[in-house]
């Protein structure tokens, strides 16, 4: 499993196709991440239209990326969440922490 990634000007795109609730899924997300974050990227937007599912390892690649990102004053963001991953991301509060972009 891979996630496309793309780079727009200063901002990196990765975009989650498929649900992120296997281990294999939170490691394309941490190598999707890498792919990005190794070119000098320090504003990444991670896509989560594609995903109607995420779970602890989803979850937990999300904040070791917000958390390499915030350490060197880069930034997490995440396109508009909608259905089951959205509700996760207000139940843990993590829509407080990680800005949406347009």
């Amino acid at each position: 499993m891979e996630f496309p990634t793309e780079i727009i000007g200063e901002k990196g795109y990765i975009k989650v196709t498929g649900d992120l609730d296997t281990e294999t899924a939170g490691e394309a997300l941490r190598s999707a991440f890498n792919e990005i974050y190794d070119k000098g990227k320090r504003t990444i937007v991670l896509d989560l239209s594609g995903a109607q599912i995420i779970n602890s390892y989803g979850i937990g690649k999300v904040l070791m990326c917000y958390k390499r990102l915030k350490a060197e004053n880069g930034v997490l963001m995440v396109k508009p969440l909608q259905g089951f991953v959205k509700e996760t991301f207000e139940l843990l509060m993590l829509d407080k922490i990680l800005p949406t972009d347009k």
